[in-house]
């Protein structure tokens, strides 16, 4: 069997999935602002909840964004190199490159939380 065979035969997978989770998702938000419409909670504390501007997604994004990346660049690395790597040196290296993603992440975001509170504090 090739890696296109094995691909379509998985392909659904990677399509049924979202799709049912985007349906379930929209179907608990419109029960959910239909519960809040009964309570009486309209308005601004309404809107906050169902947020979904940019500003809600970047960090996690950026977050995974450099873990992939720098997890997929270990795994190149190793496969150039001419000499057999074990698993257990691909596996331990790999942690070692999501972990300096996650430090690198963790710098970026603080000094995005300093850059807010000056500018709330202004």
């Amino acid at each position: 069997m090739s890696a296109i065979e094995t691909l379509v035969e998985f392909a659904p997978v990677f399509v049924v999935f979202p799709v049912m989770a985007y349906i379930i998702k929209m179907a608990l938000n419109h029960s959910t602002r239909k519960h809040l419409i009964e309570k009486g909670l309209v308005g601004d504390e309404a809107a906050k909840l169902f947020k979904t501007d940019s500003e809600t997604f970047l960090p996690s994004s950026l977050k995974w964004g450099l873990v992939l990346t720098f997890v997929g660049v270990v795994i190149v690395i190793l496969q150039i190199l001419p000499t057999y790597v074990s698993s257990e040196v691909y596996f331990g290296v790999m942690l070692i490159a999501a972990g300096a993603a996650m430090l690198i992440y963790y710098g970026l975001a603080s000094m995005k939380a300093k850059e807010e509170e000056k500018k709330k504090i202004e």
